[in-house]
């Protein structure tokens, strides 16, 4: 009857402990999920350097020539082009600043079972009350499961968030460049010199 028992224990033990092919996942989806974001942030510092070097040397390099401008009529596309700097400087500004990571900290302190494996759930915390969370929060395997859940949930839709935003400031980028080059262009051909 011991026999038994013990196997029947052992069987719940095992059956409370996530699985490694599970584990295998979250930790591969966790890492892409990290190499992702810091991909996102190199490509917001890129269009963030790009445009920010654009304006510093344009509006200097410009200003001894604004008898061409008016002539030409350039202020139209200097004006996109500028425009869509700003813009674009702004949205990788959004990228590259942080989140609201303490959001949970208020729930926790309520008493809410929130992941203790977030840094913006415990930062706050001294190491004993930690200790005591983590404790607490890993007892039950349904719980770990659900914490890994949200900051999963959590990684990803921020991970979404910026890849939207650099999507928008590539194509401002993109569109503003080529639309005030071209207009430039045509100006220049329109024109005549005087």
């Amino acid at each position: 009857m011991e026999e038994s028992d013990k196997k029947e224990e052992k069987t719940k033990k095992k059956s409370k402990k996530l699985p490694k092919d599970v584990l295998n996942i979250i930790r591969t989806t966790m890492r892409n999920n990290i190499e992702l974001t810091n991909i996102a942030d190199n490509k917001a510092n890129v269009l963030l350097g790009i445009n920010a070097l654009m304006l510093t040397f344009l509006v200097p390099l410009l200003i001894p020539y604004t008898e061409v401008i008016r002539h030409y009529h350039l202020t139209i596309p200097l004006s996109i082009l500028v425009g869509s700097g700003f813009i674009t400087i702004y949205l990788s500004v959004l990228v590259l600043k942080p989140g609201k990571f303490f959001a949970n900290s208020k729930a926790m302190k309520k008493g809410d079972n929130v992941s203790p494996f977030f840094f913006g759930n415990f930062y706050k915390m001294n190491k004993e009350e930690y200790k005591e969370y983590v404790n607490k929060a890993v007892l039950e395997s349904s719980s770990v499961k659900d914490h890994l859940t949200d900051d999963l949930h959590y990684i990803g839709s921020r991970l979404g968030r910026k890849m939207e935003l650099i999507r928008i400031a590539f194509n401002i980028f993109m569109i503003g460049f080529f639309l005030s080059m071209t207009l430039a262009l045509i100006l220049f051909i329109v024109i005549p010199a005087a």
